[in-house]
């Protein structure tokens, strides 16, 4: 009984972790005018019975800017500088970006979902 149930523990946690929500990565590049880095995630997976794995950088990752009103003032606008070792936190979008950046409604399908490829940049943590 006890293999049984460490089968579907396993099982279940292949599928977890498969699941990309969120993960600290460190910044090996930023460019200030796209507002987008290359980055190097902190997390390595592993398979079963294998050793944990890097995973590979991701470029043109996208860092979010924040725009602020305070008190009622006029809106402004703070772009991130992020520097080169930098700890970030990087959300993963439910479905594909590709298409987000026109600003309309699209259909982004089920090529990618909850994929590191489709990470942002959410904020510095270190």
């Amino acid at each position: 009984m006890a293999a049984d149930t460490n089968f579907f523990k396993n099982f279940r946690n292949q599928i977890l972790f498969s699941i990309n929500t969120a993960f600290p990565a460190k910044v090996l590049a930023f460019d200030e005018s796209s507002l987008e880095a290359k980055i190097q995630p902190l997390f390595k997976v592993k398979e079963v019975g294998e050793e944990p794995e890097t995973v590979p950088l991701i470029e043109g990752v996208p860092a979010l800017k924040y725009e602020f009103s305070v008190e009622g003032g006029p809106v402004q606008s703070y772009e991130p500088v992020l520097k080169a070792g930098k700890i970030v936190l990087c959300v993963c979008a439910q479905r594909s970006l590709d298409d987000a950046f026109e600003g309309k409604p699209y259909y982004a399908g089920k090529s990618r979902i909850l994929d590191i490829q489709d990470a942002v940049i959410v904020g510095v943590l270190r």
